[in-house]
């Protein structure tokens, strides 16, 4: 080991250098995704998403599980796929990243670019950035189908594939070795604030503020003490793992509007790679400060 070549604390100041997180790439990855508009759950335009995720992730070099499931919606019952990517870690606990990538029902010409792409489209840039590191802790991506509602979230309506996969590590056991759980959520809009709900982990929250400190982008975060939101990372919270919400609520035709939001107006367009770069550098920072590298 390099350390054993150095005074320690020489040695606790080598940090891991990452590939840099490429804002185009991520770009490129939601223009991929995109092209299967609609991809509504438990159809076949989503059915051809997770297979189009799955064999991205392979690409890159990862390990992919498509996880199918068949579970009620407020208009029967609906074949749906998670797909999962592993990359181990040497201390064999883990850290969830998430996305979903299904889109809203019932929305004429809806790409879906901010709300689903822009996540996914960032969660496979972070796959490419992260393949070859020495992690300490392993990363799960975790790509969700069925997050949007069909009838406004009665109960059982939406979040289907974060439920499905939050009921599967339950059953599992061991809930203890999932460090985090880190949601992106329409997070490139070309005017990007994280609206961070309450209910998010608060050390979690502390990290996100570290990691936009030292990126220097701490005005982009606004904290929403009393305001909850019902998204996947809902279900992890509700095993104790804690998790995150990094979500863009304010994705509108001006400041504080969120109007183009479940509109034909959620179009590539809206987004922006530096918004997407924010995202990724962000994740990565609270990766760092989580623990997932092995320092040299």
């Amino acid at each position: 080991m390099i350390c054993l070549m150095m005074s320690l604390s020489a040695c606790q100041q080598e940090t891991v250098n990452l590939p840099a997180f490429d804002g185009e790439k991520a770009f490129q990855e939601v223009e991929r995704l995109v092209a299967f508009s609609p991809r509504d759950a438990g159809t076949p335009g989503g059915h051809a998403a997770a297979q189009h995720i799955a064999d991205r992730l392979e690409q890159i070099g990862l390990l992919v599980e498509i996880d199918a499931f068949t579970d009620s919606t407020p208009e029967g019952l609906k074949d749906m796929m998670n797909v999962l990517a592993y990359l181990p870690g040497r201390s064999g606990d883990s850290i969830i990243l998430g996305s979903h990538f299904d889109t809203m029902p019932g929305i004429p010409n809806f790409q879906g670019a901010n709300d689903s792409g822009s996540s996914t489209g960032v969660l496979i840039e972070l796959a490419r950035v992260l393949k070859n590191q020495p992690l300490n802790h392993g990363i799960i991506f975790a790509f969700f189908d069925g997050e949007e509602g069909i009838a406004n979230f009665i109960p059982g309506d939406g979040l289907h594939g974060s439920r499905h996969y939050a009921t599967r590590l339950q059953k599992e056991g061991q809930l203890e070795r999932y460090r985090a759980m880190i949601l992106l959520d329409m997070i490139g809009d070309k005017n990007l604030t994280y609206t961070v709900p309450a209910n998010s982990d608060p050390k979690l929250l502390k990290s996100l503020i570290k990691a936009s400190r030292k990126l220097d982008v701490r005005e982009k975060i606004v904290l929403r003490p009393h305001t909850i939101i019902t998204d996947d990372h809902v279900p992890f919270l509700n095993i104790n793992i804690p998790a995150i919400d990094l979500i863009d609520f304010y994705f509108g035709s001006q400041d504080k509007l969120n109007d183009y939001w479940h509109t034909e107006q959620d179009s590539l367009d809206k987004i922006s790679t530096d918004s997407l770069k924010i995202s990724g550098d962000i994740t990565l920072e609270m990766l760092r400060d989580l623990g997932a590298f092995i320092d040299f």
